[in-house]
């Protein structure tokens, strides 16, 4: 029979002790385990604040990462691409001088069909797009920006192309031959003037002579007209010269050298008197007209037929209002469902601010492009010039028409227009500078994740060594607590008295 009662003792608060410690040992275990503080934000405590709002912005830098990612995947196939199209365009620049028509005239089949070659690339490349969205489509990343190629040129549908909205301004510049100009003498007086006021043909702009034995009247009126008069007969040598604009807005003159004896082109024949020489003035100005008429004229027609097709930021697609289109008087807005329309995507006036991506919580980046930008449309517009060409052995006007074109084409594709806005070499430049900008965002973000994930990690983490020494101590006072509770729990009086 027990005389002490075990109520004298403190047993029950041992024994809830001893379950708090092996609570404890066991927190202590999963610690060691884990290397973490706490299994839930509840067992955190006032850290949970503090852990929650690290986390929040962690999160954000993963959003704007992932973002960054997507961005910088784009850009580099941007600067792929428009290496590409520079490389193009050195190629296209360097692809006709004028005189170097190759051995045999090879030059007048291989160029146009390079060109074409050439066009082929530049329209797949501008259709470049990732995972679906097209790169040159501005805003409208899911809408293919460029037409076909053979669409473009040919036609499709019904639908007119590049070759048929060229053919009709050609027929609307060239006219009766002289390039909507009327050609007339009276006497000893030659008038020239232009057909109508309309945006097509030559454009009279300049009148000069070196002979004192004529009169001169220069461009005036609308439509605009001149005259020469022959007061007497010029001297050997004398020479009248015409300044002209053509179609694409580019000068060219016809310079006409009185000569006494038969006249070669570039020159006429003095008369016996100012009516017989004003009559061989008028023939020689109009073998001049029909000769420019065919090369210079056709050229210019072509590029401004081109500037009308392939229209820039802001135009509209224009075609000639005809038929008949050989006495037209206005341009007037393509329709879409007559005439391919060779771009679809945003025509937004800053290409660039089409397309952004926000990186921080204070950065955005803009890398929009569109294939009607400046760069890119001239070179569609050269490449378009070339293709629609046929030079022949045959045909009279091959050479001339070959070198103006020549000279048009190198002018568009000059390299004094790489520092343009829209310029090949400015999209890749801006687009460096996003992808620099980029870089730089994304270099400050791994910064300061590194920065929140140590502030994170001395909330949330353990030293194993701290908790490892931890567990030691809680060890030995359990062992002890064990011990003295067990007897503690058998004390009698026999044990007492023992």
């Amino acid at each position: 029979m027990s005389i002490i009662s075990r109520t004298m003792y403190p047993l029950q608060t041992s024994m809830n002790l001893i379950s708090r410690m092996q609570d404890q040992f066991a927190t202590l275990q999963t610690q060691l385990a884990t290397g973490q503080k706490a299994t839930n934000l509840a067992e955190m405590g006032s850290d949970r604040y503090f852990d929650l709002s690290i986390r929040s912005r962690m999160g954000r830098i993963e959003g704007y990462q992932s973002s960054i990612d997507m961005v910088n995947l784009r850009l580099s196939v941007f600067d792929s691409v428009t290496t590409r199209l520079d490389t193009v365009e050195a190629g296209a620049r360097n692809a006709m001088t004028p005189g170097a028509y190759g051995s045999s005239n090879a030059n007048f089949g291989t160029v146009p069909s390079l060109a074409r070659s050439n066009l082929d690339e530049v329209v797949n490349l501008l259709n470049t797009d990732v995972d679906g969205r097209y790169l040159f489509s501005g805003g409208k990343t899911d809408q293919r920006p460029v037409a076909d190629s053979a669409a473009l040129l040919d036609g499709v549908a019904g639908k007119a192309g590049f070759k048929q909205v060229a053919a009709e301004r050609q027929a609307a510049d060239v006219g009766n031959g002289l390039g909507r100009l009327t050609l007339s003498s009276a006497t000893d007086t030659v008038t020239l003037a232009e057909d109508g006021a309309h945006p097509f043909g030559f454009k009279l702009s300049t009148l000069t002579a070196s002979s004192g034995a004529v009169t001169l009247t220069q461009p005036s009126g609308s439509p605009q007209s001149l005259a020469v008069k022959f007061d007497s007969l010029p001297l050997e040598g004398d020479s009248i010269t015409l300044g002209l604009t053509l179609p694409d807005g580019s000068e060219e003159g016809i310079t006409l050298k009185a000569v006494s004896g038969t006249p070669a082109a570039g020159e006429f024949q003095i008369g016996a008197d100012a009516n017989a020489t004003a009559a061989n003035f008028q023939a020689a100005l109009q073998s001049s007209f029909t000769a420019m008429g065919g090369t210079a004229l056709v050229a210019a027609s072509n590029n401004a037929a081109a500037e009308n097709f392939f229209n820039g930021q802001g135009d509209p697609v224009l075609r000639v209002v005809g038929p008949s289109f050989s006495t037209a008087t206005q341009l007037q807005t393509a329709d879409p469902t007559t005439t391919v329309i060779w771009y679809k995507g945003e025509d937004a006036a800053d290409a660039r601010a089409s397309v952004g991506a926000k990186v921080d919580d204070t950065a955005t980046v803009n890398y929009g492009a569109q294939a009607n930008e400046s760069g890119t449309l001239n070179l569609m517009r050269g490449l378009a010039v070339l293709a629609i060409q046929s030079f022949t052995n045959a045909d009279t006007t091959s050479t001339g028409r070959f070198d103006a074109i020549a000279e048009r084409n190198s002018a568009r594709l000059a390299e004094s227009h790489n520092s343009e806005q829209g310029s090949i070499e400015m999209l890749t430049v801006e687009l460096g500078n996003a992808r620099a900008t980029v870089g730089n965002v994304s270099t400050r973000h791994g910064t300061y994740k590194a920065q929140l994930e140590n502030m994170l990690s001395d909330l949330e983490s353990v030293p194993k060594e701290d908790v490892a020494m931890q567990i030691l101590a809680l060890q030995t006072r359990l062992q002890a607590s064990y011990q003295a509770t067990s007897t503690i729990a058998q004390m009698s009086l026999v044990n007492y008295l023992k």
